[in-house]
């Protein structure tokens, strides 16, 4: 009897975690294996991805020296290593090798909903973990982003990853674990540099939170995010014998940001940059672009750099997928034209305006709802400081660099785990009665 009572309890606890995983994965592997069966193979990034992929786990060399940081590169090249068959003609990769990273990316992408659903419940409530976890696991964002070739599927699962470990050990971390977490927030560190400096976030939560152990706990977390990154700075120090902390790029997204988006042969032509020149010559050409840049206009520059982030804040990531007009664009005109009736049909008679409104509705869903659930935690900011970490560095980079949807989208899971708190909260309150018979305090202290 007590055997099969501790069988029931452990179905109960494995349920929800399993349910949330299996739709994510389902719905992801639908879009790749049904909905989206062909996306197109050239040009973009993906090319890029699997031909420098390729040549570095085949050769251990490429072309040139690698600007970004590496890990995404290794996966998509192994997975062209392990996968049989070949490219032929001009093809960089085959259809074969596209669908198997595809699907691994599903799989990551589920692996993702699961985390964020840990981070969720163990920070707020077993309520808004399952929340969380089911409005990422039906998202359209994410679901379309598992048929993208970028790095932002693997960095997010790394990132919001690393966040759940960490907050796994808590109240009581233990040097192991702190290490695993500085470990996983190297090899996210190692799909996209941008997040170098984010582990300080963590030390400060040491700090604030584990005053007696801090110091010891903090050595084992950037000792072993240390070692992670450097394997890429030791292989460029010694095939390149050029210094690489995590990627390279700062000054090209700095440009960007004072000059605008704009694609590299664009770039090097507007910086007089030949294929000659050598990446000294392309760092003083950035450095005295990003300089007059600045220095010309300083007000203009800052204007310029808010304006962007705020775009790219009011923009989701993804609707590009669909094409066409965009639906805020075409709102934005109508509100400002003639506001009839006929307008508005015609809006919403635009190719793709449900999938599009689909992808408005759980952008601003979460950044409403994260916004709300970030002012009314604020006296938890003590515990839930690498949460908070996550939309306040992000924001403050590209308020500096480049700001684009996809360079915000980091920002999405951990909005909508703060959501989730406001709608677990909310329905408390609207039912007048707490969760498991006890008033949920989620956002006091």
């Amino acid at each position: 009897m007590i055997a099969d009572h501790s069988i029931s309890q452990r179905r109960k606890i494995w349920a929800a975690p399993a349910a949330v995983f299996f739709v994510a994965l389902a719905l992801r592997l639908l879009f790749v294996l049904a909905l989206d069966t062909s996306p197109a193979l050239e040009g973009g990034d993906a090319n890029w991805y699997m031909e420098y992929g390729h040549d570095l786990v085949t050769t251990g060399t490429t072309a040139g020296p690698v600007q970004t940081a590496p890990l995404y590169l290794i996966v998509v090249g192994s997975v062209q290593t392990l996968t049989p068959g070949g490219s032929s003609g001009d093809a960089v990769y085959t259809y074969t090798e596209m669908q198997v990273i595809r699907i691994l990316q599903a799989i990551l992408g589920a692996g993702l909903c699961l985390f964020a659903a840990e981070l969720a419940r163990r920070t707020f409530s077993q309520g808004v973990g399952w929340i969380t976890g089911f409005v990422l696991a039906i998202s359209p964002t994410l679901i379309i982003e598992a048929g993208h070739l970028t790095t932002e599927g693997l960095f997010l699962f790394l990132l919001v990853g690393g966040l759940a470990l960490y907050a796994r050990g808590q109240p009581q971390p233990t040097v192991r674990l702190v290490a695993a977490v500085g470990v996983v927030l190297g090899l996210a560190t190692l799909t996209r540099a941008i997040l170098l400096l984010f582990p300080a976030a963590f030390v400060l939560h040491l700090f604030l939170n584990h005053r007696e152990r801090w110091i010891r706990l903090s050595l084992a977390l950037l000792l072993s995010f240390g070692l992670i990154t450097s394997t890429w700075t030791v292989y460029n120090a010694l095939h390149w014998h050029r210094f690489i902390i995590g990627g390279e790029g700062l000054l090209s997204f700095l440009y960007l940001g004072a000059e605008g988006p704009a694609a590299p042969a664009d770039l090097d032509s507007e910086l007089g940059i030949t294929v000659e020149d050598d990446a000294d010559d392309r760092h003083d050409a950035l450095r005295e672009g990003v300089v007059d840049s600045i220095t010309s206009d300083p007000a203009g520059w800052a204007g310029h750099r808010v304006k962007e982030l705020v775009r790219s804040y009011l923009q989701p990531h993804n609707t590009v997928y669909f094409g066409g007009q965009s639906v805020k664009d075409a709102a934005a005109d109508w509100l400002r034209g003639d506001r009839s009736l006929a307008g508005l049909r015609d809006i919403i008679s635009m190719p793709d305006f449900g999938y599009k409104l689909l992808l408005y509705a759980f952008h601003y869903g979460g950044l409403i709802l994260g916004a709300a659930g970030m002012v009314l935690a604020w006296r938890r900011w003590f515990d839930l400081l690498p949460l908070y970490a996550v939309p306040l560095y992000f924001t403050a980079i590209h308020l500096v660099l480049l700001a684009l949807p996809r360079y915000l989208f980091p920002l999405y899971p951990v909005l909508w785990v703060f959501g989730s708190a406001v709608i677990v909260q909310s329905w408390d309150r609207f039912r007048r009665q707490p969760e498991h018979g006890q008033r949920h305090a989620l956002f006091r202290r």
